[in-house]
């Protein structure tokens, strides 16, 4: 059994769909069975507003790490 990261569709509470990056878990034959639902990062309207979410926090990874310092930001010395 293993998990990853998957583009799930829902409907959300208006009854529109909505998109979510979810943890889904796999059984023995590769088949999913079930998926996280409390702590989804990514959600969006639309397949193409998701995507361009992923692209725009994938940028984070290209600035330097922000450390929360009484209640201030300031870049983190690794």
């Amino acid at each position: 059994m293993y998990w990853n990261y998957r583009v799930l569709m829902f409907n959300n509470k208006q009854n529109e769909p909505c998109f979510e990056v979810c943890e889904v878990h796999y059984d023995e034959n590769h088949d999913p069975y079930a998926w996280a639902e409390s702590h989804n990062l990514l959600v969006s309207e639309t397949l193409d507003d998701l995507k361009e979410t992923y692209e725009y926090m994938a940028k984070a990874f290209e600035s330097p790490v922000l450390k929360v310092v009484e209640n201030k930001l300031v870049q983190a010395t690794e």
